[in-house]
C-alpha cells in the first residue's frame, strides 16, 4: 500500500468521525430542545392548575367561613347522627346556607359527615344549601349517601388537620372543569364532625388560563425554531471551516509525508557517504544528527552529546586545542564571519586541524583525518558549526610510498 492510498484512507476515517460528531450533536441538541420544551408544558400545566387553585381557594374561602359561622358544631353533630328532617336546626340552618348560595357564584353549597367511624370514602350529606328541596338534580336530601373517592383526599384532610383544602382541578361532565374547598365544622369539643362543601365552575378561568399558556409556549417554540435555524446556519458555517481546515492539515500532513520521505532519504545518502559529518553547538557538543560514519573515523560509539574538543584532547597538544577553541569561537561570532574580511580560503588557513594524526580513545588505532568546518545559520538566533571529518589514513600511505619511488630510495617498494 503506497503512502498516497494510506493518507487517502485516514482522511476518509476523519471524515467520516467528523459526520459522526455532527450527527451526534445535532441529535442531543434536538432531545435537549424536546426536553426543555416538555418541561416547560409540564411548568405551565402545573402553574396553569395550581394558580386556578389559588383562585378558587380566594373565591370559596369567604362563603365557607360565612357558612361554618351560621352552624352550630354539636347540633350538627346531632342531626348527623339522627338524620331526622323535623329537626329546627336543619331547617333554619338550610336556609341561610341557601340565601348564601344565592348571593355567591358557587354552582353547589353543601355540608357532608362521615357514613363511619373512622371515616372511609362514603359520606352522607346533611345540609344542602345548594338548591330548594323540589329541585331533584340539584338538591342532595338529608342522609343521602355518596362515594367521594374522586375527592377522598381533600376531604378527609379537612377532618384530620381542621383546616380549609381545596381539592385538585376536575373535569366534570355536567360542569366541566370544577374546583372545590371544604372547611371543617367543629364541635364544643374542638373535634372536626363534618365539612362545607362548595364548588366552582373553574372552566373561564382555566381556558383563558390556558390560552395564555398556549400563546406563550408558541411564542416559544417561535424562538425555538429560529435557534434551531441559527444553530443549523453556524453548523454549517463551522462545518465549511472545518473542512477548509481538514483540506489544509490534509496537504500539510502530505507535504510533511513528503518532507519526511526527502529527509530520509537525504540521512540515507548521508550515511552511505563515507565522510563523518556532525553538527556542533557554541559548547563544541555534537548534535543528534551525526552520520554514522563519524563513529567509524573516530573509532567511538554513540557521539551524541560529547563535547567534540574533548574526544581530539589526547591527539592533539594544549597549544592545538587552545587554538581549536579561539577558531570556533570565530566562526561562532556571526559578525565576523558573514563580514566580507573573512572568505572560506581564510577560515581555512585558520584551521589547525586542517590535518591531524587521531588516536582513537577506545580503539587505540591512529590514523590521519582532515577535519573542515564551516558556520552555518540555521535562523531564530540558532548558529552551528558543520563539521566535516574524513579518513586520509590510507592517501597519506600512498604519498609517502610516492615520495619514496620519486627519491629513488623506494624503487623496489610495492605501492600496494
Amino acid at each position: 500500500m503506497d503512502m498516497n492510498s494510506s493518507l487517502s484512507k485516514k482522511g476518509s476515517g476523519k471524515k467520516k468521525k467528523t459526520r459522526s460528531l455532527k450527527f451526534r450533536f445535532t441529535l442531543f441538541f434536538i432531545l435537549f430542545i424536546i426536553a426543555v420544551y416538555s418541561i416547560v408544558i409540564a411548568t405551565s400545566l402545573q402553574q396553569l392548575v395550581g394558580i386556578t387553585e389559588t383562585i378558587g381557594y380566594k373565591l370559596g374561602a369567604p362563603i365557607t367561613e360565612e357558612v361554618t359561622a351560621l352552624i352550630d358544631g354539636d347540633s350538627f353533630e346531632a342531626l348527623a347522627k339522627s338524620l331526622d328532617p323535623r329537626d329546627p336546626f336543619y331547617e333554619k340552618t338550610r336556609l341561610d346556607m341557601l340565601a348564601v348560595k344565592e348571593q355567591s357564584n358557587c354552582i353547589y353549597l353543601y355540608t357532608m359527615a362521615p357514613a363511619s367511624a373512622p371515616a372511609g370514602k362514603v359520606f352522607r350529606y346533611i345540609i344542602d344549601g345548594s338548591a330548594p328541596p323540589d329541585d331533584e338534580e340539584a338538591f342532595s336530601p338529608l342522609g343521602m349517601e355518596e362515594d367521594i373517592s374522586a375527592y377522598l383526599k381533600p376531604v378527609l384532610r379537612t377532618l384530620e388537620e381542621k383546616t380549609p383544602q381545596i381539592s385538585s382541578l376536575d373535569f366534570n361532565t355536567e360542569w366541566g372543569w370544577v374546583v372545590s374547598l371544604y372547611a371543617p365544622i367543629l364541635n364544643s369539643s374542638g373535634d372536626a364532625v363534618g365539612v362545607v362543601g362548595c364548588d366552582f365552575k373553574a372552566g373561564e378561568i382555566y381556558e383563558r388560563l390556558w390560552s395564555q399558556i398556549i400563546r406563550q409556549l408558541i411564542l416559544s417554540a417561535v424562538f425555538i425554531v429560529i435557534g434551531f435555524i441559527a444553530y443549523l446556519y453556524l453548523v454549517n458555517g463551522v462545518n465549511k471551516q472545518n473542512q477548509r481546515l481538514r483540506e489544509l492539515r490534509d496537504a500539510a500532513e502530505a507535504a510533511s509525508a513528503e518532507l519526511k520521505e526527502e529527509r530520509d532519504t537525504i540521512a540515507a545518502m548521508k550515511d552511505a557517504l563515507k565522510v563523518g559529518l556532525f553538527f556542533m553547538d557554541k559548547n563544541f557538543i555534537i548534535q543528534d544528527n551525526y552520520s554514522k560514519f563519524l563513529e567509524t573515523v573516530l573509532g567511538i560509539r554513540d557521539l551524541r552529546g560529547k563535547k567534540f574538543t574533548d574526544l581530539i584532547a589526547h591527539s592533539v597538544g594544549r597549544t592545538e586545542i587552545t587554538s581549536l577553541v579561539e577558531y570556533f569561537v570565530l566562526l561562532f561570532n556571526r559578525s565576523m564571519v558573514f563580514s566580507s574580511k573573512f572568505n572560506e580560503k581564510t577560515l581555512e588557513n585558520l584551521n589547525p586541524i586542517q590535518e591531524m594524526v587521531y588516536t582513537s580513545p577506545e580503539t587505540k588505532e591512529i590514523k590521519n583525518l582532515s577535519c573542515n568546518f564551516v558556520p552555518v545559520d540555521r535562523g531564530k538566533g540558532k548558529l552551528f558549526v558543520l563539521g566535516n571529518i574524513q579518513d586520509i589514513t590510507n592517501e597519506k600511505k600512498m604519498q609517502r610510498r610516492l615520495e619514496e619511488l620519486d627519491s629513488g630510495s623506494g624503487k623496489n617498494v610495492p605501492i600496494n
